[in-house]
């Protein structure tokens, strides 16, 4: 239990903080130290391994940005989040399709669709007026980490030089990413030198197994003539529809198409070629149609040939679940720990994707990562600042561990509906089904999911994780369990005929 033991020395107010990252977490976690610590005393340092943030709208993917992320950049960088609010474009629900019919809805209404790239920029913007206050490296990747010398070892890519930087009066944020190399160092240093208190309690990855590819309407001049609910994010049979970008002319529909390596698409699905065969082309536009059935039958009035082509050419995106405890490092969890870890105050912290990356159906990959920093600035940097400038990191592990757990259920949850064994995703559809019926007939109450982003959360009205999480437990046990107990009597079942079949038939003959 990571709240049952956090005595741990404090941190003097480091003079130096060093962010891994430079995605929105990293750049929030930079312009939150600028406004908490003083500037004259603090050197602020970001980290990024490529070489720009440039990235086109085909790189990057729809997300939605809730009122729990809203929160957090209101409240450390208020000019960030009225760009955001301003270019965002309000989702009313999501809306789950079977086929053509309608199986599912969560409302929200308080969530603004965006792209990752848009929300970075944002920030992006706002740590670039800050110079030189927050200094930016790009190019430039973390090769090491040195936990007995606590120092990191950083490579300029262009030219290979290779640079120490001292942490023993520093402040290590990772904000990497799922595929984190801060992560992968640290568990690498602990195995090799046996240090408990560099040791994690839990580490676990969870590969999705599911990959997206995504394609542009280029063909429609007025995003509002096609056949789709512009207010929704709608998802088609595995295929995620939603309209992005600023509403003065530039909006644009997105449509994330899904696959698994054996699925029966997967053989053109994740063919890379700059020409595809007019086969291949073919398949994709009649996949889209088969699909996504609004959008059917002529997908040319969507997609021109050229975008159906580009398709073959674009990433693949895939990821992880991550579940890392605690946050902090070194610590005192492990018992043979405490003794060590008390003498020497933590100086790693892993905030976002680093620490707890989740599946893009829960919709909290971002926002949990800007929560993380707002709940860090209001547990560990304001307390700081109002205080005699000690830090206690480890207030931070204390105060988010649960709630990040508590999200970490949800997510293995949501993916395992989609990609975990046959009865699971069985159990799971029905549980889901039967569930929002009773919300229907007002037998429950509101779901998991607008619990955290639904009608009635705010910036100033929003539910922790841990508490979503033990109201849906709550609402669903006995759904769950008697749907559980139906869909294994149905496998049982659906298992013994073929055998008796064959049995029958054997006596005949």
């Amino acid at each position: 239990d990571e709240e049952a033991d956090n005595t741990m020395a404090a941190t003097s107010t480091p003079n130096h903080f060093v962010i891994i990252g430079a995605g929105p977490v990293g750049l929030l976690a930079a312009l939150a130290l600028r406004k908490h610590c003083p500037a004259a005393a603090t050197k602020i340092s970001i980290y990024e391994r490529r070489p720009n943030l440039e990235q086109s709208l085909e790189e990057s993917y729809p997300i939605g940005v809730s009122p729990r992320g809203l929160r957090a950049l209101k409240e450390i960088s208020p000019a960030a989040f009225e760009q955001v609010q301003t270019t965002g474009a309000l989702v009313n629900s999501w809306d789950i399709y079977g086929g053509n019919r309608q199986v599912a809805q969560v409302q929200s209404g308080t969530t603004l669709g965006h792209t990752r790239f848009s929300v970075m920029d944002a920030l992006y913007q706002q740590v670039e007026k800050t110079s030189p206050a927050i200094d930016v490296h790009f190019g430039t990747k973390l090769t090491a980490l040195d936990i007995k010398h606590q120092s990191l070892t950083l490579m300029e890519e262009s030219t290979h030089k290779e640079t120490k930087v001292d942490c023993s009066h520093a402040l290590v944020i990772a904000c990497d990413g799922a595929n984190s190399t801060t992560r992968r160092l640290l568990v690498g240093n602990c195995d090799a030198q046996q240090d408990p208190s560099y040791t994690p309690t839990r580490h676990v990855t969870t590969p999705w197994g599911i990959y997206f590819r995504v394609l542009f309407m280029d063909s429609v001049e007025d995003p509002m003539t096609v056949p789709l609910d512009p207010n929704s994010h709608s998802i088609y049979n595995g295929c995620y529809c939603a309209i992005t970008g600023p509403s003065n002319g530039q909006r644009k529909w997105i449509v994330a198409l899904a696959s698994k390596k054996y699925d029966d698409h997967g053989d053109w699905f994740f063919v890379d070629s700059k020409e595809p065969t007019s086969e291949q082309m073919t398949t994709l536009r009649q996949f889209i149609a088969d699909r996504i059935p609004p959008l059917a039958p002529d997908t040319a009035q969507y997609f021109s040939d050229d975008e159906i082509k580009a398709f073959f050419t674009r990433r693949q995106f895939t990821g992880n679940l991550v579940s890392l405890a605690p946050l902090h490092y070194p610590h005192n969890f492990h018992a043979e720990a405490k003794q060590s870890a008390s003498t020497n105050p933590p100086w790693l912290l892993f905030l976002g994707d680093s620490a707890h990356s989740v599946f893009p159906a829960t919709g909290e990959g971002l926002n949990s990562g800007l929560d993380d920093v707002l709940q860090f600035a209001k547990t560990v940097l304001t307390p700081a600042s109002s205080s005699s400038g000690t830090m206690d990191i480890a207030a931070f592990t204390a105060s988010r561990q649960t709630d990040v757990d508590a999200l970490a259920n949800l997510a293995n949850e949501i993916l395992s509906a989609s990609n975990g064994p046959p009865q699971v995703r069985v159990t799971n559809l029905i549980t889901l089904i039967v569930s929002s019926m009773a919300r229907k007939v007002g037998i429950l109450g509101p779901s998991e999911a607008e619990l955290r982003y639904g009608p009635q959360t705010s910036l100033t009205n929003l539910m922790a994780y841990r508490d979503v999480w033990k109201r849906h437990v709550a609402d669903t046990k006995w759904i769950r369990k008697v749907a559980g107990i139906m869909v294994s009597i149905g496998f049982s079942i659906f298992s013994w005929i073929p055998t008796s079949s064959r049995s029958t038939q054997g006596r005949k003959e």
